[in-house]
């Protein structure tokens, strides 16, 4: 009996655009701490949602709680709640009535393909590859040439004529540097407004040639990451210079991590506190303190400490720690613990033990003074 093709299974897939990661909500996803787990929990959840036209359901009945999609997907519950909570706010995923949650984007991203139609794609693509024999049946052109000939001779001078059309360099105000690979890397440098010397301009050139020399491809946002980690160095007090050319001279992919070697005559820019008896009870000046100021706060929260203080939190205190984390549980079930510490202490500037829950700061003392 000769199988019904009509009830052959399908192969599904999605068809992401080339500016997927340019589009506004996801770079605003991407910007958060453990912005790329959510991407990634995201791009998750649309190969789940492809097979019910964007619809997250288990099993067409039972939506989806938060410990069940950290557990189909390999996630931690805390970048669940937090993602999703995110993922609703900027349109992304829709929560429906009956609980389940809908990927809009699923049904515009999907493609399909059978069996039999992938094997004539590949037999097409195949017969497409093979070298194709000259007709016999050419024509001649007045000057005894054969069509197939002038038609290629046309290519091979478009093709030359391609060849020698000059590549478009971004202006910048460096004309010296303008060649390339460097002006790409100098245009984000002037788009990002940064005040690097013209020692330091140079040092990021030569790091752009010797990126390209070594075949390395590097994206737009990988340009603008670099630049902004350099202009952390060089704000911290270190030689960025230096540095750069060192990575080069080592052979590093990136510009290496900066050490006390590197700082412009050997003084350590100070970090600026609170004043406070704990030393990591800072002012983050960079993403990567705020992130270690986040870790720090939970850490004494969940040792019932004054983080200030590092000593043992007062019944008061207890009390005031004990009502943020009931507001923190009822505000979304994606928002966690350590999310709520960065929004409303790091962000907020605000100790948790100094607010209230009207938001108003009783005591408005800031995280780091």
């Amino acid at each position: 009996m000769l199988p019904n093709k009509t009830s052959q299974k399908k192969f599904f897939w999605l068809k992401l655009h080339h500016d997927f990661f340019n589009r506004d909500e996801i770079r605003i996803i991407e910007s958060q701490p453990n912005g790329k787990d959510y991407i990634i929990f995201y791009l998750k959840l649309m190969l789940k949602a492809i097979n019910d036209n964007g619809k997250l359901m288990f099993k067409d009945t039972i939506p989806y709680t938060p410990e069940m999609l950290a557990s189909i997907t390999n996630t931690s519950i805390d970048t669940v709640r937090v993602a999703i909570d995110a993922f609703v706010k900027l349109g992304l995923i829709t929560l429906l009535d009956d609980g389940a949650l809908f990927m809009q984007e699923v049904q515009k991203l999907v493609g399909s393909e059978t069996p039999d139609a992938e094997r004539k794609r590949v037999a097409r693509a195949k017969q497409n590859s093979q070298p194709k024999l000259p007709r016999a049946d050419k024509k001649r052109t007045l000057s005894g040439q054969s069509s197939e000939h002038v038609t290629l001779e046309n290519k091979s001078i478009e093709l030359k004529s391609k060849d020698n059309i000059t590549p478009y360099i971004p202006q910048t105000d460096n004309s010296k540097y303008e060649l390339g690979i460097v002006g790409v890397w100098l245009e984000h440098l002037k788009n990002l407004n940064c005040n690097f010397t013209e020692t330091e301009i140079s040092a990021i050139s030569e790091f752009a040639k010797y990126k390209s020399e070594a075949g390395e491809s590097v994206t737009s946002q990988q340009i603008n990451l670099t630049l902004e980690r350099l202009i952390e160095h060089k704000n911290a007090g270190y030689d960025i210079s230096r540095m750069i050319r060192h990575s080069i001279a080592s052979g590093y992919k990136a510009v290496m991590t900066p050490t006390k070697d590197f700082l412009v005559n050997g003084v350590v820019k100070p970090i600026v506190s609170g004043k406070y008896p704990a030393a990591e009870y800072i002012t983050p000046e960079s993403n990567q303190q705020k992130r270690e100021l986040a870790n720090y706060l939970e850490s004494c929260y969940l040792r019932k400490l004054n983080p200030k203080t590092k000593s043992p939190l007062n019944s008061e205190e207890l009390a005031c720690i004990a009502k943020h984390r009931t507001r923190q549980s009822k505000s979304s079930p994606y928002i966690g613990w350590f999310d709520y510490i960065y929004q409303n202490e790091v962000l907020t500037g605000i100790c948790l033990l100094d607010q209230n829950l009207d938001g108003i700061a009783t005591v408005a003392k800031p995280v780091a003074a």
